[in-house]
């Protein structure tokens, strides 16, 4: 409680107001058809898992207003971006019965936009969905799945989500008053930062996109373009073995545990898919699920997190831990050929049906 009690003193004066960046209250939305009309494929998108569907957020809206409150089967969801730091984080806010819902305060700590909620008057890190000030001080809120892509691969891999609509107003939203992320230059991959920040760390350029989620009390950064690059990263978060795997058809990464049976699979990308080193059966990427082998029928839980630059994310949490890193599985190992890796014989006893493996739902 002394850490989140310290934040309210390092806030940072932006010069806008409670108010200036006006958040949205269950905004209109439109069919994927209509919104094709005036978005471009490469456009920057964030699609959220909602309980009745995924919905379709474009970045040029939420540059202007940061937050969107949304209420489905009365309980609430808020969806928040912060363009100074790139940070797409989306969460449950019902709390104990009470739907909470946020606006943007005004200041900023180590770069992150401050939320405030109209409930209770409490200051919340972006974030971190962590509230720092006020009656509902150390509460945390739980995230929920949320996606950064482009518009023409949530187009194809959701053809049926709501988009959300223009809002009305007269802002200027066809301009990013950063950047742009479909041009190198500008504020979104320079070196370049507008306000003050705690501590820095130089793994990383300080812009670089990393996905960004806590397994089991640990904190983790992963780059995504390095993931991208080479389709899959086997590695450990402590004792736990973990998989980022590129998913080429929303052209995100995704988290799975890849501890199956009383091992730790690796895996290996193959042609859009991954291929497991034990019993070389083929996994989908997009779900985790083994959709040919010896495996077939098997799933590995996914996880997920939210998306930040690299300065924000570390200089609120130095304590995570970081993909690449020391605990990423060394490419030696991930020869089909490498010892220990034979696949077993049809019909074999280290089959799912063999093992008790449950099959996927």
């Amino acid at each position: 409680m002394a850490d989140l009690a310290a934040i309210s003193g390092k806030l940072v004066e932006t010069g806008v107001s409670y108010g200036a960046i006006p958040s949205l209250y269950r905004p209109r939305y439109d069919r994927i058809l209509d919104a094709d009309l005036n978005t471009s494929a490469d456009e920057i998108v964030f699609v959220v898992m909602l309980p009745d569907g995924p919905r379709i957020y474009l970045q040029r809206y939420m540059v202007w207003h940061q937050v969107v409150n949304e209420l489905i089967d009365d309980v609430a969801y808020t969806i928040t971006y912060c363009p100074t730091t790139g940070t797409l984080m989306a969460y449950d806010a019902s709390m104990g019965g009470l739907n909470l819902i946020f606006d943007v305060e005004g200041r900023l700590y180590d770069g992150n936009s401050v939320l405030i909620d109209r409930n209770s008057g409490s200051l919340w890190l972006q974030e971190t969905g962590m509230a720092f000030e006020g009656p509902l001080m150390g509460r945390g809120l739980p995230t929920i799945p949320v996606f950064w892509t482009t518009w023409g691969a949530a187009r194809s891999v959701f053809p049926q989500a709501s988009v959300m609509a223009k809002p009305a107003g007269s802002r200027p939203y066809g301009r990013d008053p950063y950047g742009n992320y479909q041009r190198k230059g500008t504020y979104y991959d320079n070196d370049r930062l507008i306000y003050p920040v705690e501590r820095l760390d130089r793994r990383f350029p300080r812009k670089t996109h990393m996905l960004c989620l806590e397994y089991e009390n640990y904190l983790l950064a992963i780059d995504v373009a390095y993931v991208k690059e080479k389709g899959t990263v086997n590695f450990f978060v402590g004792p736990h073995a973990l998989l980022a795997a590129h998913d080429p058809q929303l052209d995100v990464v995704r988290v799975f545990n890849r501890q199956i049976w009383a091992e730790p699979f690796l895996f290996v990308s193959r042609y859009g898919k991954l291929m497991d080193l034990k019993t070389r059966s083929v996994w989908d990427p997009a779900t985790g699920k083994a959709l040919e082998g010896n495996m077939k029928g098997a799933a590995m839980p996914e996880y997920f997190g939210g998306y930040s630059m690299w300065f924000a994310w570390y200089s609120i949490n130095p304590e995570t831990l970081t993909v690449p890193g020391p605990g990423e599985v060394p490419e030696n190992l991930l020869s089909p050929d490498a010892p220990g890796h034979d696949s077993p014989a049809p019909g074999s006893a280290a089959t799912p049906a063999a093992t008790g493996l449950p099959p996927a739902p």
